[in-house]
């Protein structure tokens, strides 16, 4: 009797979308089932996953030669391509686009990308400023109760706020905007038909 022998352990190995368990045996395009759970799956896998990326060994520099900012025993290899720095092996670093960055440079893009995701319009909260607030002072609600429903209906489809996912803001600012609009038509009713 021959016993199949079980299949190496492939760190790399994607999981199963369906069980969770280590796809192995797979090529990068075409169609398998996973071992574990039998679920036939259609794939095509990233080139990267095969890429190895070399481990980065720091030259000595020696005298006269251009050496890194951070680490002076360390011979320049690149220019940071934001602030001019030279970097060794160890301290570059390449984005997708083919830039090299130092360090600092790298935290910089990080403080952006996240002062960015602060500068989303939140329409949730412009909708339901514009349909409470005004209800203090209720004879400009026939301005803003239209521009509230406005942004309520045009933000729904829009990115919200990534502390307060959701639509109940929305959904508020559009009743409460509906209902002084119909407040303000059954106003100008009734004093239409007094007239």
């Amino acid at each position: 009797m021959i016993v199949p022998s079980a299949p190496a352990f492939d760190p790399l190995a994607p999981p199963c979308p369906k069980c969770k368990a280590p796809l192995t045996g797979i090529s990068d395009v075409g169609e398998g089932a996973c071992n574990a759970c039998a679920t036939v799956l259609q794939f095509v896998l990233f080139p990267a996953r095969h890429r190895v990326k070399p481990v980065a060994r720091a030259v000595r520099s020696l005298d006269g030669e251009a050496t890194c900012f951070f680490h002076a025993q360390n011979q320049a290899a690149a220019v940071c391509d934001d602030c001019g720095r030279y970097l060794c092996v160890v301290c570059e670093v390449s984005g997708d686009d083919g830039r090299k960055l130092c360090p600092p440079c790298v935290s910089a893009v990080r403080k952006k990308v996240v002062a960015k995701a602060d500068e989303i319009v939140t329409y949730d909260s412009i909708a339901s400023t514009l349909a409470l607030l005004p209800i203090l002072m209720w004879p400009i609600t026939v301005v803003t109760a239209p521009t509230a429903l406005f942004m309520a209906i045009f933000g729904w489809r829009k990115p919200r706020s990534l502390v307060r996912p959701g639509s109940g803001r929305l959904v508020m600012a559009i009743l409460i905007a509906t209902l002084q609009i119909a407040g303000w038509a059954g106003f100008g009713l009734v004093i239409w038909l007094d007239n």
